[in-house]
């Protein structure tokens, strides 16, 4: 009985730490989306371009508040190349904004680092959406043609939000 008590509140705070997703969002006609596939609310995949390569757009909300969406997102990159820093070095930022979209938060930084598995440099955006108990996570990523050409694109998908 105990043990069913445990497993009962595990499932429970870990179905909590995740939001139900209560936004939709609209890609344009030339990106490959999945819904609840790699762990993401949304993940599109542009077309495979140049040296077939293909840009990624990661979508997920997550049930949290975060004073500074900017600093977080800082944080996590820097604890991430650190975490990887046999594959990835070189890390430059290169914007940090905020804004508001609608009603709210809107943060927005942009990065790239060299990727040793790659022998390329690779870019990303990761942008955080703040609600009230929720944000929105979007990460977009690519080499950096790729990068460019679908920027524009991920970023209308980004505006095109509109909650449930």
């Amino acid at each position: 009985m105990f043990k069913l008590l445990i497993i009962s509140f595990t499932v429970f705070m870990s179905s909590s730490l995740m939001a139900k997703r209560s936004y939709e969002i609209k890609f344009s006609d030339d990106w490959n989306v999945k819904t609840d596939s790699f762990g993401a609310d949304y993940f599109a995949f542009s077309p495979l371009t140049i040296k077939k390569e293909s840009a990624s757009l990661f979508v997920k909300e997550y049930s949290a508040s975060l004073q500074d969406a900017t600093e977080f997102i800082v944080s996590d990159i820097n604890k991430n190349i650190e975490k990887n820093k046999s594959k990835y070095k070189n890390l430059n930022i290169f914007r940090k904004e905020s804004s508001k979209l609608g009603e709210n938060n809107f943060s927005i930084v942009e990065y790239y680092y060299f990727d040793n598995s790659k022998s390329k440099i690779m870019y990303s955006m990761i942008s955080i959406l703040k609600k009230s108990d929720s944000y929105i996570y979007f990460n977009f990523a690519a080499d950096e043609p790729t990068y460019k050409e679908f920027k524009d694109s991920a970023i209308s998908a980004m505006k095109s939000l509109k909650h449930q």
